[in-house]
């Protein structure tokens, strides 16, 4: 999200004002900081359906301001598995949003499965943070999942040379893009990914990626090309067999995910959005 309203202007930002405080108090104290916000609105960008796309409805609604919602993954995968309220919830931001927007195929999908007609524009990474470097002379490799099982903790701990990540050793985001130089390869071993930015990030850095066939990935690792899909559960075979690849090549397949696209996409949604008001 900070990548998200960097540079853009008229973007505002409403967060939670502490991670500590009981999810109601923090979405409501959100609900409350919206609401009071000065200056003139035009509209309302939430990210996640719920709940942060409930209260940014609310706050819509109030407002008399279109609502585009950004749907990361999480947020609407086994959507049928939630309790009847959340599935009403769900059903009701995303049919009531003026635009949904979506960060991958396999997140459009159950999107779609909702009711709603998502638009993908994934995120993006800044491509003059992360820029091609020489591959180390050792072979390494990279895990930035952290303690989660989701993430595929299990098969990295086996099989990375630096693990890192929540539970394991936090990093800055500054320090991101030299942990990706100094290793050959990053493990993206995810059971479920809606997107996966760690492997964009490392696609940028031209470091080769060996990721799960799995959800948002595959609109990313193109298989042969600048990383590996396992699909059988082989990462090790997968990590073995890791070509004698070009980090320049490599990193030019990015392209497509640059910070600047990401954002012109969003205008773009955004300025259709209006003129309908208009």
């Amino acid at each position: 999200m900070r990548d998200r309203a960097r540079g853009v202007a008229g973007l505002r930002v409403v967060r939670p004002r502490s991670g500590r405080a009981p999810w109601p108090l923090l979405y409501a104290l959100l609900l409350l900081d919206a609401l009071v916000m000065r200056g003139p609105v035009l509209g309302v960008e939430a990210h996640m359906v719920v709940p942060t796309g409930l209260v940014g409805l609310v706050v819509a609604r109030l407002r008399r301001v279109p609502l585009v919602v950004y749907a990361h993954g999480g947020d609407v995968r086994d959507w049928r598995r939630r309790p009847a309220p959340i599935r009403w919830l769900l059903r009701l931001v995303v049919r009531r949003a003026e635009r949904i927007v979506t960060n991958s195929d396999d997140t459009a999908r159950h999107v779609r499965e909702l009711g709603g007609a998502p638009i993908i524009a994934p995120p993006g990474v800044d491509l003059q943070r992360f820029r091609p470097t020489p591959r180390p002379a050792q072979p390494r490799v990279l895990y930035l999942g952290g303690r989660n099982h989701r993430k595929g903790y299990d098969v990295a701990a086996e099989l990375a040379d630096t693990l890192v990540g929540p539970g394991l050793r936090d990093v800055e985001p500054g320090e991101v893009p030299q942990l990706m130089a100094a290793h050959t390869v990053v493990l993206v071993p995810s059971v479920a990914e809606p997107f996966g930015l760690v492997a964009v990030e490392a696609i940028a850095s031209g470091r080769w990626v060996v990721a799960s066939d799995v959800g948002g990935l595959r609109d990313i690792v193109i298989d042969g090309v600048n990383g590996t899909l396992v699909a059988d559960g082989d990462f090790a075979g997968a990590l073995a067999r890791v070509p004698d690849y070009d980090p320049g090549v490599v990193a030019a397949t990015a392209a497509p995910f640059g910070l600047d696209r990401s954002q012109a996409a969003m205008a773009r949604i955004w300025d259709e959005v209006l003129a309908e008001r208009a």
